[in-house]
């Protein structure tokens, strides 16, 4: 009974703390650059691409692909910052908006052009695979 409630407990924690990443992601965006953001979420996929890509097809390890994505994702945002984001900044929210969710929907299409729509498999090291017992 303790086991199965530190369970949910713990799947309640971690789903919020992600919850809490992505919502504090949009307040830096829109309370520091005061730029209504929601394509954030298409760089953390183009990181996860990375990753994914350089591991099933290049054989890389785990470890050695997370600096290679991070960088990959840093990038674009550098890039369209400079080229794109920078001519919306005086814009209006609505603007901003409408330009952030095409941009969502670019990636979602390149993505799935180039990747598919199943899931890309990605192999875990030994380390962050299996279960931690908790109270039980």
């Amino acid at each position: 009974m303790i086991g199965g409630f530190a369970g949910v407990l713990f799947d309640g924690l971690a789903y919020g703390s992600l919850l809490f990443v992505i919502g504090i992601g949009l307040s830096v965006t829109l309370g520091l650059m005061n730029f209504v953001n929601l394509a954030h979420g298409a760089f953390a996929m183009l990181g996860g691409y990375t990753c994914a890509l350089l591991m099933s097809r290049m054989g890389a390890p785990f470890l050695a692909t997370l600096p290679i994505a991070f960088a990959a994702a840093t990038l674009a945002g550098a890039v369209l910052e400079r080229t794109l984001y920078r001519r919306l900044y005086r814009a209006s929210p609505l603007d901003q908006v409408m330009f952030s969710i095409g941009l969502v929907f670019m990636a979602v299409a390149a993505t799935t052009y180039f990747f598919g729509s199943s899931q890309q498999p990605v192999r875990l090291p030994d380390f962050l695979r299996g279960q931690v017992r908790l109270l039980g």
